[in-house]
């Protein structure tokens, strides 16, 4: 049975307690980087009974064959480039807008999971639709952070205050103050110190347009393939194609998100901040 909602606390040192309850509900977190997207994918751990945990897993689950003419295919082709190539913010993510809206639509129709899920003879395999939309979604989150940030990377309220710190005492005087004006924990001090360092160096970092433009177009034929999947009835005769298929794009999808450097650089960029305390600098 899948975890939807629920209400968590937990608190933050002792100048803060977040309270989080529903979906929708904001809680008042200063200094905090903007939330990211909320997709249906699953990011809590499934409830699992004994018996499917003591169960052996299907050999086949594991040993599902990759189509390799269709992985060359994913690997080397890409979308038709566009009238005009990019050039801006407003360019780049004109042209990530379709694939992006592909991606949201087959998600809101349940995802990849839903695919497995809707026939029994490929149930079993479900945790791989799962997978499929999770790795689709930090492709899609890391093109998209790419087109906004092309210029330099913004920094968030806590790096900004952090360096003014830096700027006015220096990095010792710095950690000094956070830890024993503020009173906040030595460990924490350190993630912030190393955020804010990061923050600096990457506010004047450039990534030409070119580059993300090609991105986005060696996206475009991941994305068709997984809305291909969507759409596919699946029965005895084609069961086999759709599994091999699917883990082709996963497979696919997890080598962009390990090899290709300015996704890699994305997605370390686009991680969340060290949360703050509400501490007086």
């Amino acid at each position: 049975m899948l975890k939807t909602g629920g209400c968590t606390g937990f608190a933050i040192s002792i100048f803060l307690l977040l309270t989080a309850c529903g979906s929708d509900q904001t809680a008042e977190e200063p200094l905090r980087l903007p939330e990211r997207e909320k997709t249906w994918v699953i990011t809590e751990q499934v409830d699992i009974t004994k018996d499917a945990a003591l169960a052996p897993r299907s050999e086949a689950a594991i040993n599902i064959p990759i189509n390799e003419d269709l992985r060359e295919k994913l690997m080397r082709t890409s979308g038709p480039a566009p009238k005009s190539p990019i050039k801006d913010t407003a360019s780049c993510m004109a042209l990530l807008e379709p694939l992006d809206q592909t991606r949201m639509f087959v998600q809101r129709e349940g995802g990849a999971w839903s695919m497995f899920e809707r026939s029994a003879q490929i149930k079993p395999y479900s945790d791989n639709g799962m997978q499929i939309d999770s790795n689709m979604n930090k492709l899609v989150f890391s093109l998209r952070h790419l087109c906004r940030t092309a210029r330099g990377v913004p920094q968030n309220d806590l790096a900004l205050k952090v360096n003014g710190i830096i700027d006015q005492m220096g990095k010792e005087k710095a950690r000094e103050h956070f830890t024993e004006v503020v009173g906040e924990a030595p460990a924490d001090v350190e993630l912030w110190l190393k955020h804010a360092e990061f923050s600096r160096k990457n506010a004047t970092r450039q990534v030409p347009y070119s580059e993300i433009q090609e991105l986005i177009l060696k996206t475009q034929p991941l994305i068709d393939l997984y809305k291909d999947l969507w759409d596919r009835k699946i029965d005895a005769s084609n069961k086999d194609a759709f599994l091999s298929d699917s883990i082709t794009l996963l497979t696919v999808i997890k080598d962009r998100l390990a090899r290709e450097p300015r996704v890699v650089m994305a997605m370390k960029e686009d991680t969340e901040a060290p949360l703050p305390s509400r501490w007086e600098m």
